[in-house]
């Protein structure tokens, strides 16, 4: 009985990527480009000091000199709520790192987003990845 139990559980573990447990140590998401803009890749959230978390998006097609501002926005890509919940690091180079505090509760629904620019350039999104709810 125990060995089912056991088994079951590993078996959701596996199934249920994305979700990032007290086993786990990352999840990867999709960015997928928006605009026309060309700019795809990942954002990898994993856990780092307890309480915190590392947002790391690496994008490709990225302009040249650019720096583009990245947020973690409520909602889905699809269906996103413009006023970010947790301002990351800009994307310079396809790259931006950023620590920030793990929530403590579910946040529900969720989008990595990256915008063209500042200013009215906020407004253009070029790339987006829907965080999976836990």
């Amino acid at each position: 009985m125990k060995f089912r139990l056991w088994l079951i559980v590993a078996a959701m573990v596996v199934l249920m990527p994305g979700v990032i447990s007290a086993r786990t140590t990352h999840m990867t998401v999709t960015m997928n480009a928006l605009n026309s803009s060309g700019q795809s890749g990942t954002a990898t959230i994993a856990k780092g000091k307890p309480g915190n978390l590392t947002v790391t998006i690496d994008l490709n097609g990225e302009p040249a000199g650019a720096s583009e501002p990245a947020h973690i926005h409520p909602g889905t890509c699809a269906d996103l709520n413009p006023i970010p919940k947790v301002v990351l690091s800009p994307v310079v180079d396809g790259r931006s790192v950023t620590t920030i505090a793990a929530p403590t509760s579910n946040p529900g629904a969720r989008a990595i987003v990256v915008h063209k620019g500042t200013g009215a350039d906020m407004k253009t999104y070029v790339s987006c990845g829907d965080i999976p709810a836990p």
